[in-house]
């Protein structure tokens, strides 16, 4: 759900080379130095030429910038593994939703990173295939009309790839902490995302068991038993705030 932990997850890169300045050595001055000549050095030590760099040409340098995901242009999903007793084999149940909200900040430069990752998912609005799953999940499993929302905060972002050029799709890895039910627990997002012009999609996947979030598998007299393990992707949009 991005469930939980769930963002594009970002992103793009260039690259700022430091100018290097040239250092020479000047000779004494002698008696045939002619006046309004370069003034002269007598330590002897070398001395910098030129204009000194400014903050843009330095290492590490950039200017952070926000994104928001864009809802209407998102989608936060579960994928589980259930079977029905009249079905000879298992199905996979998946449920979707919309209603998630989270930002990130991107500083572009020699190194670019991603920092203040965060999104949450309004659960209430999960929806499937079937409207008695959905039902179940909001007041007996999940319960989530009591506990509404997932949470994601990032703790470590890999690296970005310097040399990033727009449009290519670069992977990372997100890992913070999920807050789901009143369990909060570390996972970690495989994320892949590209940046055009003003916008970052990408897709992030994780994986959690649902014991580790305090409720269980769902089983309705062994009629439909549910494996315990979920697998939540991300799919999001965002958008640099001016």
């Amino acid at each position: 759900m991005l469930v939980s932990s769930p963002f594009r997850v970002l992103f793009t890169t260039e690259v700022l080379v430091a100018t290097l300045l040239g250092c020479g050595q000047r000779s004494a001055p002698t008696g045939s130095q002619q006046s309004g000549s370069a003034p002269s050095n007598p330590s002897g030590q070398s001395q910098a030429v030129g204009p000194p760099p400014t903050q843009a040409q330095q290492p590490g340098g950039g200017t952070p910038q926000v994104f928001g995901i864009v809802p209407e242009d998102s989608e936060a999903s579960y994928d589980i593994q259930e079977k029905l007793a009249f079905l000879p084999l298992p199905s996979r149940a998946v449920g979707r939703t919309k209603a998630i909200e989270g930002q990130f900040t991107l500083t572009m430069g020699a190194a670019p990173r991603v920092e203040d990752a965060q999104f949450s998912v309004d659960l209430r609005t999960l929806t499937s295939d079937q409207n008695r799953r959905d039902q179940l999940i909001r007041t007996r499993w999940l319960e989530s009309n009591t506990y509404p929302m997932a949470e994601f905060r990032a703790t470590r972002v890999e690296p970005l790839p310097a040399g990033y050029v727009e449009g290519q799709e670069v992977p990372l890895r997100i890992t913070g902490n999920m807050t789901i039910r009143t369990t909060t627990l570390e996972l970690t997002f495989d994320t892949r995302a590209s940046m055009q012009g003003n916008t970052i999609r990408g897709t992030a996947t994780t994986f959690l068991l649902m014991r580790d979030f305090g409720f269980e598998p769902p089983n309705i007299a062994n009629a439909v038993l549910v494996e315990d393990g979920v697998n939540l992707t991300v799919n999001f949009t965002a958008q640099g705030q001016s």
